[in-house]
């Protein structure tokens, strides 16, 4: 099956399952909806609200940027969706990873273990260099955004890290593992 992937590079942890429902229903109620909304619902509702000259932007990412405004008001930090869905934030079958985002790119790809998008992708030093085998493995689409994100782990790992571990400190994350370097991927059906 072909899907768009969302990728991001974030410096964070992941957000416990019972929070992340509680803050989707606390944004689709922000919304006006109710808190179990549907996508088609909540895109309708973020096509409404949007200024005219956004209306032409696709409604999956007027839809990210929007529970990003939020989180961020709520919890003062950087969020990515990771999982499978239709668009939209699936507590089921995916996740919100918070922290710090580093860097994001995108691309289409068929992918015939969309399972493996449920959970993300902890990196280890090697991975963040130009030329290792984790970065072929992204594909020619995300060169530059990873190229950048390696910069950035090269010139100032410790500081983004202690950010993230000093904003994450009373969010209600998994703690079964330190804040950590991640790939998060979002794979959203095309």
């Amino acid at each position: 099956m072909m899907y768009e992937v969302y990728a991001r590079i974030c410096v964070g942890a992941q957000a416990e399952p019972d929070a992340a429902r509680d803050l989707l229903e606390r944004f689709h109620q922000g919304l006006g909806l109710a808190p179990q909304a549907k996508t088609p619902e909540v895109f309708a509702r973020l096509r409404e609200e949007a200024p005219k000259h956004k209306q032409h932007e696709p409604d999956r990412a007027r839809y990210e940027r929007a529970l990003e405004a939020y989180v961020d008001g709520l919890w003062d930090v950087d969020c990515a969706i990771g999982g499978v869905s239709d668009g939209t934030l699936d507590p089921l079958r995916g996740y919100l990873f918070v922290g710090v985002r580093v860097e994001d790119f995108a691309f289409s790809e068929k992918d015939d273990l969309p399972a493996a998008a449920t959970r993300p992708t902890w990196l280890r030093s090697g991975d963040l260099s130009p030329g290792s085998a984790f970065s072929h493995t992204l594909g020619p689409d995300s060169h530059k955004a990873f190229h950048h994100a390696a910069k950035m782990h090269q010139r100032a790992a410790r500081p983004i890290a202690r950010d993230a571990q000093k904003r994450l400190e009373a969010l209600p994350v998994l703690r079964h593992q330190e804040p950590s370097w991640a790939l998060v991927r979002w794979l959203v059906r095309v």
